[in-house]
């Protein structure tokens, strides 16, 4: 009974194609046996039509019971019904696969994979679709990355009492590269670092100033605890009095000064200074060269976290270098001046136009 209902679509398509067969025939011959067997004909394929179907309708199927893989299957079936007798005059190679079947397996990957993108499948432990962290941290990209706070993430490692609000720490990193290639002293230096942000206060900050900056002055709290008559420091930044935030403020600057100064010399031939950012770690290593006690050269390694730029000038003497991404950039100068502080400039591509600005201070004692 089951071979019948698998056969019989194919059975029922070639009922119908032996009628269209016949019927042109009918209209070129005029021979009346042809026609009475034809008409034999039709009465036989009737019968058997009707004792296929039964008492089921054809105009009562439902269009809505034939979904895109049925009709492909259908069409197929007929195809291959129509071209049967062709087929049976044509010799078949061994290597020849019939047309039906690459169609049929088309049809099938198809609908296979609909389904799956409907109902994608769930791991035994799963009983739902649920979204996954990546395994691996998400790449900051360059163009996310705010200009004014590129730099200003080493700062976070200062060991102050508190955190400074991120937008007073970059303008005090800015203020500190525009002194850190001044002769001045270094309490001159940071006095005029730090007085844009509290105007008409110079005297109380070089009072400060020269505190902060006294051999035991090393703990930066308790720097600040001799300044209040309190023995604790308020617990934010906004939250503490105008001479505690130009203490605060001048801790972080000194930090700022002597982390953007690298100072070589006979004694200290090789320095090397790490500066956090927020596309990664900045590595420099500054290298003296003597020779017969003279300086010959002083050669400048960086290794970058992204693609950057180096330049190193020397009074008219300029040394630069870039590369598109992450790695090592090497720049070099040479027949340079004993004391004197030349600038280093790093910059990172794609991520604003402010570079910045170490002073590399070569000493000839």
């Amino acid at each position: 009974m089951n071979r019948d209902i698998e056969a019989f679509p194919e059975r029922f398509f070639a009922w119908l194609l032996q009628t269209d067969l016949v019927l042109p025939d009918l209209d070129c011959c005029s021979d009346p046996s042809i026609g009475r067997e034809s008409s034999n004909s039709e009465t036989h394929n009737e019968d058997f039509v009707n004792s296929e179907l039964g008492d089921c309708d054809i105009e009562d199927w439902e269009l809505d019971d034939f979904d895109l893989l049925e009709s492909e299957v259908l069409n197929a079936t007929l195809n291959r019904t129509s071209t049967s007798e062709v087929l049976r005059q044509t010799p078949q190679k061994p290597s020849d696969i019939p047309a039906v079947q690459d169609r049929f397996q088309a049809i099938l990957k198809r609908r296979l994979k609909t389904e799956i993108q409907k109902n994608p499948p769930l791991f035994p432990w799963e009983t739902e679709i649920s979204d996954y962290e990546p395994d691996v941290p998400t790449r900051v990209e360059p163009e996310s990355i705010p200009e004014r706070h590129l730099w200003t993430t080493e700062l976070q490692k200062f060991k102050l009492p508190v955190s400074i609000p991120p937008e007073i720490s970059a303008q005090l990193l800015d203020r500190c590269q525009a002194v850190v290639q001044s002769s001045r002293t270094e309490t001159t230096k940071l006095v005029r670092a730090v007085e844009p942000l509290f105007p008409g206060h110079s005297q109380m900050l070089n009072k400060f100033a020269d505190k902060v900056l006294m051999p035991t002055a090393g703990n930066s709290a308790n720097t600040v605890d001799c300044f209040q008559e309190t023995p604790k420091f308020p617990c934010s930044y906004e939250a503490a009095t105008l001479a505690e935030q130009m203490v605060l403020l001048l801790l972080a600057g000194r930090q700022i000064i002597r982390s953007l100064t690298v100072a070589v010399s006979p004694t200290q031939l090789t320095v090397e200074r790490e500066w956090l950012t927020t596309a990664g770690l900045l590595t420099l290593e500054v290298e003296y060269q003597l020779q017969k006690q003279l300086i010959t050269s002083v050669r400048i390694l960086g290794r970058f976290p992204c693609g950057g730029s180096l330049k190193f000038r020397g009074g008219q003497a300029l040394a630069s270098t870039q590369r598109p991404d992450l790695g090592c950039l090497s720049v070099e100068l040479f027949d340079l001046e004993p004391d004197r502080s030349y600038p280093l400039e790093v910059k990172f591509q794609q991520l604003g136009q402010k570079p910045l600005i170490f002073a590399v201070l070569v000493s000839g004692q």
